[in-house]
């Protein structure tokens, strides 16, 4: 098969972003569950520090981290098990 018809060129191309695209999705499969359970599990973190208050502003910045986390979290791990 000769790979000088430009209609073969489409079909490789095509091929080749399919395997990719596999590739990349099965390697994303852990990063999602990952960030799935760490959707669920961040709250717990959240809990003491709303019980004990914020007492100086690195408490703060450290709860708005976790926020920030925890919503990455929730985006990255949304599309794990389907």
């Amino acid at each position: 098969m000769s790979t000088t018809n430009p209609s073969n060129w489409i079909d490789e191309e095509t091929t080749a972003f399919g395997t990719a695209a596999r590739v990349g999705s099965t390697a994303l499969k852990p990063v999602r569950a990952a960030a799935f359970w760490l959707a669920i599990a961040l709250p717990f973190a959240h809990l003491p520090m709303l019980a004990g208050g914020f007492g100086s502003e690195t408490e703060l910045l450290t709860f708005l981290a976790l926020i920030a986390a925890n919503a990455v979290a929730l985006l990255v791990g949304h599309g794990h098990h389907r």
